[in-house]
């Protein structure tokens, strides 16, 4: 009886273990194409950005974004965001607004999370959630 006991217990765990899903690991930092999420999306190119040996690129929504950063790697995440050049293309009063708004949140950018493959830049011009693009596939059952 008592094994019958300890078998069921250990099947109920195993079950248990199986059913959970398992987060995929995050998404690297740097050379990781990172596509800023808004409510509602502009129309064309999304306001995107890369990482990769001290240098942000990207668009911005409008223009084409380049700046130098330091990070921490370790431990806080730290980052903080130099003079961001662009372009000086003129569109469309969203387009704007949107690239006016990121532009304002990596000034004051001081850190950044990452949870597989969705990342958060925040700061004291408030935060940015971001996706990797592609994103993490979805598993054999479609989830």
């Amino acid at each position: 009886m008592r094994t019958a006991l300890i078998a069921a217990a250990a099947a109920l765990i195993l079950a248990a273990c199986a059913a959970q899903k398992k987060e995929p690991p995050p998404k690297p930092f740097v050379g990781t194409k990172w596509v800023v999420q808004l409510d509602i999306p502009i129309g064309g190119e999304q306001p995107h950005l890369r990482f990769g040996d001290g240098l942000m690129e990207g668009f911005g929504g409008c223009n084409r974004l380049a700046a130098r950063y330091v990070q921490d790697t370790v431990g806080s995440r730290f980052i903080a965001i130099g003079r961001i050049d662009r372009g000086t293309r003129a569109c469309e009063p969203r387009s704007q607004a949107v690239e006016s708004n990121l532009l304002q949140v990596l000034h004051g950018a001081s850190s950044y999370t990452i949870l597989a493959d969705a990342m958060t830049m925040s700061g004291s011009s408030g935060s940015i959630k971001l996706k990797s693009d592609p994103p993490y596939p979805p598993d054999k059952d479609g989830k």
